[in-house]
């Protein structure tokens, strides 16, 4: 049906999981007509139509069980599925104990909001770890302080949490025998790597987490001006690319930056993307991350003469 509707009528935005059908046109696009088409190209086939889930055209939508909103430009949870969560994680804080069945019944709720829920995602592996830490489904796991602090959290985001967004740019990098560093809209920030670090022999220093550093360091220091936006991280480690895009990792020392980091983007409400960048084309991070100024002036020569001042290594770990 998606070939007949494209090749046929032109319909060139057709997205379906199985019977659910969803349309998308352009504002100056006749969405009438469109969707008379698909009414008759499902007549024309004997495709049953179910009336009273047929809407449209329309700006705003429930589709696959998300609002779906051109006006604002953002995908929500409907209003009674934001409650029952709502209320489902309340209970679950003011309980010690729960089975496992009803754990696992808590984290689909949770997966579920995770499509318009971006944060959530750093916050979900320990309860997963829970879930799985006992064999059989009515037997009971314990709800300690760090799986309460999670549920919390989870909470706070669906308070905090909305979808519109807008673009930014951000250039980080990290040097591993130098610093790290940071480029964002003629301003930057770089620093040696703290004495703490150096000092602390159970802390494993992959370059992953290296690069994850001064990615936080950016989200604490311009955070607050990203509200209501989607950035974009360039990186050029591949393995930090995709700890972002997971929002988890199985290193711990690593998950307390992406909590972190995570906790950023809800307290100013921006949306974090990460995509891989080649080291050679990192040029204006590469250049602070290695405090090659005179580099760096060449390339930047309208950047700020003083750099960010960035916080100290006690308040980038999530505590």
């Amino acid at each position: 049906m998606c070939w007949i509707l494209h090749n046929n009528y032109g319909i060139n935005t057709v997205l379906h999981l199985l019977d659910d059908f969803l349309t998308i046109d352009r504002p100056s696009a006749n969405a009438d007509a469109t969707m008379k088409i698909l009414v008759s190209v499902c007549a024309s086939l004997e495709i049953p139509i179910a009336k009273h889930k047929t809407l449209g055209p329309v700006t705003c939508i429930e589709y696959l069980g998300i609002i779906l909103d051109t006006i604002r430009m953002e995908a929500r949870l409907p209003e009674d599925k934001f409650c029952r969560i709502k209320e489902y994680l309340l209970v679950f804080l003011n309980r010690k104990t729960c089975t496992k069945r009803e754990m696992l019944s808590l984290l689909g709720h949770l997966n579920f909001a995770m499509r318009v829920i971006i944060p959530g995602r750093s916050f979900i592996s320990y309860l997963l770890n829970i879930a799985h830490s006992v064999k059989e489904l009515h037997h009971h796991v314990t709800l300690n302080s760090s799986c309460r602090n999670d549920l919390s959290l989870w909470h706070k985001f669906l308070d905090q949490w909305n979808g519109n967004a807008s673009d930014f740019d951000l250039y980080t990098d990290a040097a591993s025998t130098v610093g790290f560093g940071g480029y964002f809209k003629n301003r930057w920030f770089q620093a040696l790597w703290p004495v703490e670090m150096k000092l602390d022999t159970e802390l494993s220093l992959s370059m992953a987490y290296m690069e994850l550093y001064p990615i936080v360091i950016a989200a604490i220091i311009w955070g607050d001006e990203w509200s209501g936006k989607r950035i974009l991280f360039y990186c050029d480690n591949m393995a930090t690319v995709l700890i972002i895009k997971k929002g988890r990792s199985k290193s711990l020392e690593i998950m307390r930056l992406m909590r972190r980091l995570t906790w950023c983007s809800a307290k100013y409400n921006f949306i974090i993307h990460a995509t891989h960048v080649a080291g050679k084309c990192n040029t204006i991070a590469d250049a602070l991350s290695r405090f090659q100024m005179d580099r760096f002036r060449q390339l930047c020569p309208t950047a700020s003469v003083e750099p960010c001042h960035c916080p100290p290594h006690s308040e980038i770990l999530w505590n």
